[in-house]
């Protein structure tokens, strides 16, 4: 069911294991700035979201992609990822409205909904392994995409909020 999507989940699991090298790099950088606690709280509240869901994508793309896995065992996976990531969705939320302050309104929305819907997209593709398998590694693979966009999107963003709270200067 999953096996000529080799390609798929090779760049996608790549662009997302480069993604969390380079916000490394984000951290590091920002670790060497004198900063207030309560700026390093955010952006700690902000980063551990981003790098959750890219090393969700990795991980599911390496497991989609090793050979020799029967599908039900896939579909066991898949469900554990999704569940995973449902519960990891939803504390985000959370926090993100009691904890971290001045959350500006689309924080909510881009580092707690669409996630939590890329993972409800992600249990579907669970689902259709025993349901639809002819469907299942095309859900899959739009809840996985739908995911690494999300994350791409939220890492932009922190670090451009990032650049302009602490004063970074921009690159030219």
């Amino acid at each position: 069911m999953f096996e000529h999507w080799d390609s798929f989940y090779l760049l996608i699991g790549g662009a997302a294991g480069g993604l969390i090298g380079l916000l490394f790099i984000v951290s590091t950088l920002r670790s060497q700035r004198t900063d207030t606690e309560a700026t390093m709280r955010a952006v700690a509240a902000y980063m551990t979201p981003i790098v959750f869901h890219l090393a969700a994508v990795l991980s599911v793309s390496a497991v989609l992609a090793a050979p020799g896995l029967a599908d039900p065992t896939l579909g066991v996976v898949l469900s554990l990822a999704a569940a995973l990531g449902l519960a990891c969705a939803i504390r985000i939320i959370v926090r993100l409205k009691s904890v971290v302050e001045a959350a500006h309104w689309s924080d909510i929305w881009c580092y707690g909904a669409c996630p939590l819907l890329a993972y409800l997209v992600l249990a579907a593709g669970a689902v259709a392994v025993w349901l639809a398998p002819d469907w299942a590694a095309r859900i899959v693979a739009v809840g996985l995409l739908a995911q690494l966009m999300i994350a791409i999107r939220n890492a932009w963003d922190l670090v451009t909020w990032m650049t302009i709270k602490m004063g970074m200067s921009a690159p030219q």
